[in-house]
């Protein structure tokens, strides 16, 4: 008789990172995926061509523990990519722990692809802080984790929300010396590590740390001018200290923590606070991470 695929649990599917997680497990073909997905959501299109190559569905709401709990039956992992208010990045996946430990799922991975957050104070960033609250309740509860470390991801870094790419005006800011290296990948080559991790038992209670690429703020200009060969007006904006000023004066005035939490995440990665110390990008090496330089041609920045 033919042994059953393990079953994985996605929640935040019809997200950008969700959608290419149940891809690459798709693809790598040893697991059954079954996504999670509010009876309200607006995103259902992004459902169909996943639902095409196997992936089942059930609804529910991770601040609804009934459906949370039929969502975990007979299901041994579950990935999360929630990503937002603190109801659903926080609560919704304590709930979601409960549901798991409940239903003996063995292992979850949470939603983290970040610097690493264990290494940060709280107070430090916004997002991670939440992070940090849901790791906690993880190791504390009998489920198995494994974390996904993956720096900054390089689509994000090129685009309006990090504020050091601006095209239409054609300059490139950035806090710091400079010289402070960072690690960033790509979401595409995220999932398909957390594809690996999840389906790999040698993962439990561990962190995967990967990087595309390991580079300073001065490189990232550098590379992105000699991959298209155009010139942007470099801005420093002031050193690691002045950051942190910028950061306090606007939090004490802010109505909401995102007018300053992408300067938060910036502060992890030129202070060099959240940098990965233990890269494991040979755990999978059959993965070619893309680089920086290769992300930019392949985008066509």
């Amino acid at each position: 008789m033919t042994q059953a695929k393990p079953t994985v649990l996605i929640i935040g599917v019809t997200g950008m990172l969700g959608n290419q997680i149940a891809s690459a497990i798709l693809d790598k073909g040893v697991m059954t995926v079954k996504a999670l997905v509010r009876s309200n959501n607006s995103k259902q299109d992004k459902l169909k061509p996943l639902q095409q190559r196997g992936m089942t569905s059930v609804e529910g709401n991770l601040l609804d523990m009934p459906s949370l709990l039929e969502a975990c039956e007979n299901v041994d992992a579950i990935v999360s990519a929630v990503s937002g208010s603190e109801e659903m990045a926080v609560t919704g996946q304590l709930n979601l722990i409960e549901a798991a430990a409940a239903k003996k799922v063995r292992r979850m991975i949470p939603s983290d692809y970040s610097v690493d957050y264990r290494k940060l104070d709280w107070g430090d960033n916004y997002n991670l802080d939440m992070r940090k609250k849901v790791f906690s309740a993880l190791e504390s509860s009998q489920i198995d984790y494994t974390l996904i470390l993956n720096g900054c991801f390089t689509d994000i870094l090129f685009g309006s929300f990090a504020n050091v790419f601006d095209f239409a005006a054609g300059t490139f800011s950035y806090w710091g010396d400079g010289n402070t290296p960072f690690d960033t990948t790509t979401t595409n080559d995220t999932a398909k590590f957390i594809a690996e991790a999840i389906a790999d038992p040698t993962m439990a209670n561990k962190a995967l740390e990967i990087a595309g690429d390991i580079i300073t703020m001065k490189q990232l200009l550098e590379t992105y001018q000699n991959v298209t060969g155009k010139t942007l007006i470099a801005n420093q904006l002031g050193s690691v200290e002045d950051l942190t000023a910028w950061i306090e004066k606007t939090k004490a005035v802010a109505t909401s923590p995102y007018e300053y939490l992408s300067q938060q995440y910036l502060f992890t990665m030129v202070s060099g606070k959240g940098k990965l110390d233990n890269i494991a990008n040979s755990q999978y090496p059959h993965i070619a991470l893309s680089s920086v330089a290769e992300y930019i041609r392949q985008a066509g920045l």
